[in-house]
């Protein structure tokens, strides 16, 4: 086991959209900083490696929520809709996050409405979460005439029923159309309240010949991994607009209050992705994105640690008398794909400057550390995380105390791109 750390830093900060930035692809955020309790406004937004030039309701109505509901890691990111309120001033939060402009996106993330979310009070309609955006965002009951750019963004309507709202050329409708999701058997799907829901559109510009928009545009939507939209013919611009934002857009409405929640309502967000490349959208691979938990008693080999049962879920027992230089190693692990991977942790401590490495090949490769905070004792347990960079192949894990004093349940790797 490696007994030098190396702090590696490995969340890459990519400004999109900004003369002389270079850029990511994909893009990622797990909401794992900053601390939990935190707004979750644009510089913040920032230093994960995301910008953009304005925003509603992000410093005032969004917040790092790591005390109730998160996909993965233990973190994710949480938007307040206040009882009464309607439109991105007072309900939600909306910002246009720039992305490097492509003519094909992909864009992926899970979201979870509160037990007792409301759908509005006597009209129902709300923008669920992130869409996909070019030029001048054509949306809010205007005309798109090709130069104005395009929209395209999820919503609720009655009862919580699941669409695809999106401004192109030729919108039927007034304020933009819409296009209900629908199972593989032809049903209509529906926002569960409660539950995390795993999201993934596609959006690809048409072409243009001359000033002629060539009715080749795509819009595809993937609902829990299965195909639950899929529109074609479309005509989006006639000018050189790409596709250019991740366009964050929730809120209630509709223009009338009728729309308003009746009581104070949540949608959590967490592992935000987007992409140029549907191979790096783990979530529309077969089986998913790869993911394993390692119950840390299972070691193959250790240095100073015992064992004792567990007062936490997930697990029969507990790695514990953890001191500074100990460590476990975990043979045999696979990783069927280089990439970004989230590894989380299971610890419990009464103290808040433990810092755990992790390492592959008995030290050859270090991962970086991540402080253990105070949990509230032995006996009261947190996930915490970070992302890392993983090669493929079958490897040696090794987990070092660079400080000790927590006890460790259980370690995860969740492949994130």
């Amino acid at each position: 086991m490696r007994k030098t750390v190396l702090f590696v830093t490995l969340l890459l900060t990519f400004i999109g959209g900004t003369a002389g930035a270079a850029h990511a692809d994909p893009r990622v955020n797990t909401f794992e900083r900053p601390a939990r309790g935190s707004a979750y406004d644009l510089s913040q937004w920032a230093q994960d490696g995301w910008s953009a030039p304005w925003e509603q309701g992000m410093s005032t109505r969004s917040w790092i929520d790591g005390y109730n509901f998160h996909h993965t890691g233990g973190q994710s990111l949480r938007v307040f809709y206040p009882k009464g309120k309607i439109g991105p001033a007072d309900s939600g939060a909306q910002a246009p996050l720039r992305l490097t402009p492509g003519r094909e996106y992909y864009l992926s993330y899970w979201v979870r409405f509160s037990g007792d979310f409301s759908w509005g009070t006597t009209e129902f309609a709300g923008k669920v979460g992130i869409g996909l955006a070019g030029g001048k965002s054509c949306s809010g009951g205007q005309v798109c005439d090709g130069y104005n750019g395009f929209s395209s963004r999820m919503i609720w309507r009655s009862g919580g029923k699941a669409a695809i709202y999106y401004y192109h050329m030729g919108h039927e409708g007034q304020f933009g159309d819409f296009v209900d999701l629908k199972d593989a058997s032809g049903h209509l799907l529906y926002w569960p309240r409660g539950k995390w829901v795993k999201v993934v559109q596609r959006l690809k510009v048409n072409t243009v010949t001359g000033s002629n928009a060539n009715p080749d545009g795509e819009i595809d939507i993937w609902y829990n991994g299965v195909q639950a939209a899929t529109i074609r013919n479309l005509r989006f611009v006639r000018n050189s607009d790409l596709v250019d934002r991740a366009y964050f857009s929730s809120f209630h409405g509709g223009d009338r209050p009728t729309f308003a929640p009746t009581n104070d309502s949540y949608i959590w967000y967490d592992d935000l992705k987007v992409s140029t490349n549907r191979a790096e959208i783990c979530e529309l691979a077969s089986g998913g994105c790869h993911t394993r938990t390692l119950q840390a008693e299972d070691y193959s080999a250790v240095n100073g640690v015992t064992t004792k049962p567990s007062s936490d879920t997930g697990g029969s027992r507990t790695v514990t008398g953890i001191d500074s230089s100990d460590w476990i190693a975990f043979q045999n692990v696979a990783i069927p794909k280089a990439g970004r991977y989230l590894v989380e942790y299971r610890v419990a401590s009464p103290n808040g400057n433990g810092r755990i490495s992790l390492d592959i090949n008995e030290g050859a490769t270090p991962l970086g550390n991540v402080t253990v905070p105070n949990t509230g004792g032995f006996t009261s347990y947190r996930t915490i995380s970070r992302e890392v960079q993983l090669p493929a192949g079958t490897h040696q894990f090794g987990l070092y105390a660079v400080t000790g004093g927590f006890d460790i349940n259980w370690w995860k790797l969740t492949q994130l791109s």
